[in-house]
């Protein structure tokens, strides 16, 4: 029985803090007001965010972790992991999605002028665990399988099974945390959308950030074993953007 989808695409799209605004329209804070985001949403740090916004700290948490709670249920679908009722797993994944978004990678530039709008440049160094961790996991699945083959596992309960065959998994995704890998730089321009006294970015920018700081994409020639009881696509999760005021739906304060 093999475990693991053919390699593709891993899609990750996640609820990003993006609806509050900063307040003051001040050229000065747009960078510090772009980094406070990338900062509260995958590093977890939300107290500059909280500063600049006004936003409410508890939320601004509760958000950092639903974000690492779909990182971490994106990462439990492509690897076919069933584990959403194990009180052992499926905290750990949560833990080890925290781990990889620990490692975000990135650096955001002066805020620019460019005919009337301004923009600042974010520079990501996409996480290559996916594809640095790939040749260890299809040995590990190869040999798993075999096992099975051989019926070292006749005997174990199904949730015996399952739990053999993901901690695996997450032990070797683990393993590579400490000395992550980085893909080449990429860059992002976002814009700031201005008014009289605020200030905030479009949720297309914030998606394209969000899609490059985990690098999804298998390398050519680096496939998986074909599968048979994989779910057969990845799941996306749509985004959640919280109104911050019900007469405004378009991201404002």
């Amino acid at each position: 029985m093999n475990r693991i989808k053919k390699y593709i695409c891993l899609i990750l799209c996640l609820g990003l803090l993006i609806s509050l605004t900063g307040c003051g329209s001040n050229a000065s804070n747009y960078q510090a007001y772009v980094k406070s985001l990338i900062t509260s949403n995958y590093l977890g740090v939300t107290n500059e965010y909280v500063k600049l916004t006004g936003a409410n700290e508890e939320d601004a948490e509760a958000v950092y972790l639903q974000n690492v709670t779909r990182l971490a249920d994106n990462l439990s679908a492509y690897y076919g992991l069933d584990i959403s009722g194990d009180p052992e797993l499926a905290p750990a994944m949560v833990n080890l999605a925290k781990q990889i978004y620990g490692k975000a990678k990135f650096d955001v530039g002066k805020a620019y002028k460019d005919n009337n709008i301004y923009y600042v440049d974010v520079t990501i160094y996409p996480i290559d665990i996916i594809n640095q961790t790939n040749p260890e996991i299809v040995e590990y699945v190869q040999k798993f399988n075999t096992a099975v083959e051989n019926g070292d596992y006749n005997d174990y309960t199904k949730e015996e099974y399952e739990y053999e065959f993901a901690s695996g998994i997450i032990g070797i995704l683990a393993g590579a945390v400490e000395d992550i890998n980085y893909a080449s730089a990429e860059k992002v321009k976002v814009r700031i959308i201005t008014t009289e006294d605020t200030y905030y970015i479009g949720n297309e920018d914030f998606r394209n950030i969000d899609r490059k700081i985990i690098l999804v994409e298998i390398h050519e020639g680096s496939e998986g074993a074909t599968p048979t009881d994989a779910p057969t696509d990845i799941p996306e999760a749509s985004p959640e953007m919280p109104e911050a005021s019900p007469a405004d739906a378009e991201n404002k304060k």
